[in-house]
């Protein structure tokens, strides 16, 4: 069936029947060429899946997103498996992936998008255990400077505004850390206009 449709359309299908029908949205998922997409519905398709095979379907979805010849698009993808992961409650090979791609995302070159992939992982992480995204989150800090993109400020105003409100303590050390006074003062101005924020959702 997804060979008649287009990837974002038979991922879109995959992601309707996954908790009602998760044979069918297996196969729609398993159906579709794109890398990309295919990853994010085999995982939309394990996190509604009814038994513990649903960890078999993780790693399928990892191996969609490695077999991607983009480092960006291997680790932006990685978050939902990522969070499948976390929202069924299997920790440990979450956090292997989260440093997995952590290392993997210092090969993007342009700063931007490696900005970018960090902040996905991040937001996927973000919700669960402080040891599992912690590392992310400097990872993405370190990533803001040199600033060459408008997608690493944002990127770092957003997630610095998510730990805030409960981990007061990593905003001074951001502070510290910091050597660009455009950046600073941005994020400054932020936390002053927006007092908590939340992580995006996946499922």
């Amino acid at each position: 069936m997804s060979k008649t449709l287009t990837p974002t359309k038979a991922r879109d299908l995959a992601i309707r029947l996954a908790s009602a029908r998760p044979d069918e949205a297996l196969s729609v998922a398993r159906g579709i060429e794109a890398p990309w997409f295919r990853c994010q519905a085999l995982s939309h398709v394990a996190r509604h899946w009814p038994d513990e095979r649903y960890s078999r379907l993780l790693e399928e979805a990892i191996l969609a997103a490695d077999c991607q010849e983009d480092i960006f698009n291997r680790v932006a993808v990685s978050a939902w498996p990522i969070r499948a992961y976390l929202e069924r409650g299997n920790g440990p090979p979450a956090k292997e992936l989260l440093m997995k791609y952590v290392a993997a995302s210092g090969a993007i070159e342009n700063m931007g998008s490696r900005s970018e992939a960090l902040f996905s992982i991040f937001q996927a992480s973000k919700p669960f255990d402080t040891g599992l995204w912690r590392p992310v989150f400097w990872a993405l800090v370190a990533a803001a400077e040199p600033a060459l993109s408008w997608r690493q400020l944002r990127n770092l105003r957003d997630a610095v505004a998510m730990v805030a409100s409960d981990h007061d303590e990593l905003v001074h050390q951001v502070f510290e850390k910091l050597s660009e006074p455009k950046n600073l003062s941005t994020v400054r101005r932020y936390l002053g206009q927006h007092t908590m924020q939340q992580p995006r959702s996946y499922f």
